[in-house]
């Protein structure tokens, strides 16, 4: 599946669905090829049924600018460009005030597929590689 996006804007946005313990909702995520995991503000987390007192784990995040450590939480489903992950851990990591993107979808979650991005036209997509089948 691909997916429009702004090839001027100053970051690329992916509209990411959450599934939490109480509720769904769709946000918009940065793609970070440079954050080792998938993190959303934790006010977010909160308005999706997290107890953010009750992390499973708090685990180690690389980001271009630096990292830290950030409390983890399973998603029941994160679906982006097509692409669903069931008991998926997110991070709770607050970006800075001037920030307005709700969280980043990083590696973790692209890991294993093919990610394009098609600059001239202002398209992504996220999928299985071809060969994959084939090594299996």
């Amino acid at each position: 599946m691909s997916a429009p996006f702004d090839p001027n804007a100053r970051r690329v946005l992916v509209p990411v669905t959450v599934r939490g313990p109480r509720a769904t909702h769709r946000f918009g995520f940065a793609l970070d090829t440079g954050a080792s995991r998938t993190t959303l503000r934790p006010e977010l987390l909160r308005l999706l049924g997290f107890d953010l007192a009750n992390p499973v784990a708090v685990r180690d995040f690389r980001g271009v600018t630096g990292g830290g450590r950030a409390p983890s939480f399973v998603a029941e489903a994160v679906t982006a460009l097509g692409v669903t992950l069931t008991r998926f851990e997110i991070h709770a990591v607050s970006p800075s005030a001037s920030v307005t993107i709700d969280g980043l979808l990083g590696l973790d979650f692209l890991r294993g597929r093919v990610l394009t991005l098609d600059f001239a036209r202002g398209r992504m997509a996220l999928r299985r590689p071809r060969w994959w089948a084939f090594w299996r």
